[in-house]
């Protein structure tokens, strides 16, 4: 009970700081709150459904052995691990993964999507720290300190232990660790602002790589509309797309600033799923700065509110002239964290926020 009242302590906290950030409208604000509070639930559910812990790979619906995923993986440059945030099944997923790669000879520098590239240092770090028998330079303290540094102090503890778990890997094997993307304040001026409003100096940290695809985009903003069940305004839209493509260029050459001629060091991406998802976004933008690198992309799948048959999960899409392949190439199908779907249950008041909204 202690654990869930301070997720929703920092649940409150966080969408405090989104509304004033965001400038919403009423109706968007309440919005965020049913997304956001229903996304981070910490009560697990469960429903049987025979996908639950079945590995798939895309190209053919064919399932696979966990030995052969590795063995595909074994074979890449770089490895992208992608999650649900808040599924703590998903976190133990890819710390096996590593685990298992290290013991196949492999020493996989990790990076992570949560943390941005100039917190690098930070983590390096803490990740070649010696050990000091000097008061105040033990492992708690080190962590402390290193939570405070990634600025994580008002993240539940249950976050955190996700993420640093890691960056203990990578300390025990002597590994490199390395945030990848923007500033958690630039991310923010994006959001509220867009590209337009911001500093000279603020541009400086943005390298854009030119990806241009009106079909990616047109993509994109039905996704972001539908993660808002369906209420999402062309303006909020725009500034949500410029700020994800800015990441995902950032995260792109991030990765590849990292790749070496090393073949036992490849790198295992720590992501959200939807950053590799047709493999587009960060995927695509890596192999356009490193045209034929080896990639492996991983999506860890919850499985769906309602069941659905395998061919749901794995289906092009089209926009257009343009087709979209399946979410993922290889997929790893997880319980959910919840069963709870926010759209469902505010259908009503969202309907009134809308009607009140086009008056």
């Amino acid at each position: 009970m202690a654990a869930k009242h301070l997720l929703r302590q920092n649940l409150k906290t966080k969408l405090n700081i989104m509304y004033k950030l965001l400038n919403c409208s009423r109706w968007l604000a309440l919005l965020i709150v049913v997304l956001w509070t229903s996304d981070c639930s910490t009560v697990v559910q469960k429903r049987d459904d025979p996908l639950i812990g079945k590995i798939v790979r895309a190209a053919d619906q064919a399932e696979i052995s966990y030995d052969q995923l590795l063995a595909d993986a074994l074979k890449s440059e770089v490895i992208y691990l992608g999650e649900n945030h808040d599924n703590a099944e998903h976190h133990q997923i890819q710390l096996k993964i590593i685990n298992d790669l290290i013991s196949k000879g492999k020493r996989p520098q990790i990076g992570f999507e949560f943390f941005s590239v100039d917190q690098t240092p930070y983590l390096m770090s803490f990740a070649t720290a010696t050990k000091s028998k000097m008061p105040g330079h033990g492992a708690e303290v080190l962590e402390k300190t290193l939570r405070t540094q990634l600025g994580w102090q008002q993240r539940t503890d249950q976050y955190w232990k996700f993420y640093f778990q890691f960056m203990e890997l990578a300390k025990k094997h002597e590994l490199k660790i390395f945030g990848t993307d923007l500033p958690a304040g630039l991310v923010k001026r994006l959001t509220r602002s867009g590209n337009s409003s911001l500093t000279g100096a603020e541009k400086t940290l943005i390298s854009p790589t030119g990806f241009q695809e009106d079909s990616y985009r047109q993509l994109m903003f039905e996704k972001f509309k539908a993660s808002h069940c369906g209420f999402a305004r062309e303006a909020f839209q725009e500034k949500m797309y410029q700020t994800w493509i800015a990441r995902n260029d950032r995260m792109a050459q991030s990765i590849v600033s990292m790749v070496t001629d090393d073949v036992t060091e490849p790198i295992v991406m720590i992501l959200g799923g939807g950053h590799t998802q047709h493999n587009m976004a960060v995927y695509e933008r890596v192999n356009f700065l490193k045209p034929g690198i080896a990639q492996f992309n991983l999506g860890l799948r919850e499985i769906t509110i309602d069941p659905l048959p395998l061919s749901d999960y794995i289906q092009t899409t089209k926009i257009g002239q343009t087709v979209f392949a399946p979410s993922h190439p290889y997929v790893w199908f997880t319980q959910r964290t919840s069963y709870e779907d926010p759209c469902r249950r505010f259908k009503k008041q969202l309907q009134r926020m809308k009607d009140s909204h086009a008056k």
